[in-house]
């Protein structure tokens, strides 16, 4: 028994900040729909960041923009517990299965749109791509350390995307409580905007004036002498060491006890008013040994740290004993691309376990089936295929991944 088994999503989302947010909840159980057109989905070409947001679905290909198509994507609508895209305004209205469509035919679907900029406002209607809203929201500034004269720095790929979908992961699943306990259906939504917003929160104002925040120094290491990665004789190693005991451990450790005695970095705000100076003696001493040499003696002083791993494009953690023995990866067969591997569960239940069961689906792959499901017979499923509107690998589109 899965948490949300019994639970269907119809996913009409393409690119990542729709179709992320559909596999966590397939992922916990739900039964997922994709649909996307004949030609597939917009992001079947860029290769791993499709597959990174489409494993354990079905998928019917469905041109929504004949009647026939239309009618298809409704009969699965009206079945549907959750209806999930990211289409910009007025697409899906266009369309024929925005809110009030649906609703027309599921008095009590839960409807989820992730916008671009949100609901309301000049912006509203347009669309965009996850480095915009890391710009929008500050991220970009930040993480280039603006402040001290340096440009501005693309972060990573997708982190507003991913973000935006997690939050229309929770919203989907409260909506669906107040369903369930109250028979009442809603739309809702979420933004990039927002995905952004969650990664500079640490941006509060009070009495109008901001708060003090974290800050990367100039050459991006950190925000404190004890929160940052220093130079090795091989490499780089992170420490995050916030507790005094974790302090005066750190010192002890790097052969410097008398620092943890020094009146220039007595206690905590100490330590961040003389950052620069601690920081060039703590780095001296970390350029005396390598960085396996510095995390076994960290470790066995008890300081937090880490050795910042180069993955090899996910090679090491998807093949790392502790990753699969914790859950964290995931492996299955595609059709195409023979054995994949990818993150596994992200959450852990002692009775309701997650279901990682299968590999993205080719275009189409599961359209013949799910047209059985809604009650087409076999003549008119391959009718409607003849006459363009659904189709199913095998065809003459050449979008088969």
């Amino acid at each position: 028994m899965y948490a949300l088994e019994g639970v269907l999503l119809v996913d009409f989302g393409q690119y990542l900040a729709g179709p992320f947010g559909p596999m966590v909840i397939g992922d916990l159980g739900a039964e997922v729909i994709k649909v996307e057109p004949v030609t597939g989905d917009g992001m079947r070409l860029a290769g791993k960041p499709f597959f990174g947001c489409q494993r354990g679905k079905r998928g019917i290909a469905v041109d929504l923009k004949t009647p026939e198509g239309l009618e298809i994507a409704l009969k699965l609508v009206s079945r549907a517990d959750i209806v999930h895209h990211n289409m910009t305004a007025g697409v899906a209205n266009k369309l024929g299965i925005g809110y009030e469509a649906a609703k027309s035919v599921n008095s009590d679907v839960v409807y989820c749109n992730t916008w671009a900029y949100g609901l309301e406002g000049p912006l509203a209607r347009f669309g965009g791509l996850d480095p915009l809203y890391q710009a929008a929201a500050g991220l970009e500034h930040e993480a280039g350390a603006v402040h001290t004269g340096n440009p501005p720095l693309y972060y990573r790929f997708g982190m507003c995307d991913a973000a935006n979908a997690m939050l229309s992961v929770v919203g989907c699943l409260a909506a669906l409580y107040h369903q369930r306990r109250t028979g009442e259906g809603q739309e809702l939504w979420t933004s990039l905007l927002d995905g952004g917003a969650v990664f500079s929160s640490d941006a509060v104002l009070a009495n109008g004036e901001p708060l003090p925040r974290p800050r990367l120094d100039a050459g991006l290491h950190g925000i404190d002498a004890c929160y940052r990665m220093y130079e090795t004789q091989d490499g780089w190693i992170q420490i995050a060491a916030v507790q005094e005991r974790e302090w005066i451990a750190l010192c002890a450790a790097l052969g410097v006890a008398e620092l943890a005695d020094d009146a220039r970095f007595a206690v905590a705000d100490l330590r961040r008013e003389n950052r620069a100076v601690l920081e060039t003696l703590l780095g001296e001493r970390f350029l005396t040994r390598t960085s396996l040499s510095w995390t076994r003696a960290l470790d066995d002083a008890g300081v937090p740290n880490e050795v910042p791993v180069d993955t090899h494009g996910g090679e090491l953690v998807l093949f790392d004993a502790d990753n699969e023995r914790l859950g964290l990866v995931a492996e299955y067969e595609h059709p195409i691309m023979g054995t994949m591997r990818q993150f596994g569960e992200l959450v852990g239940f002692s009775e309701t376990p997650a279901r990682v069961h299968g590999p993205p689906p080719l275009v189409g792959q599961h359209t013949r089936e799910i047209m059985g499901w809604l009650g087409y017979t076999d003549e008119q499923t391959a009718a409607l295929r003849d006459a363009g509107v659904i189709t199913w690998p095998g065809d003459e589109y050449p979008w088969t991944i």
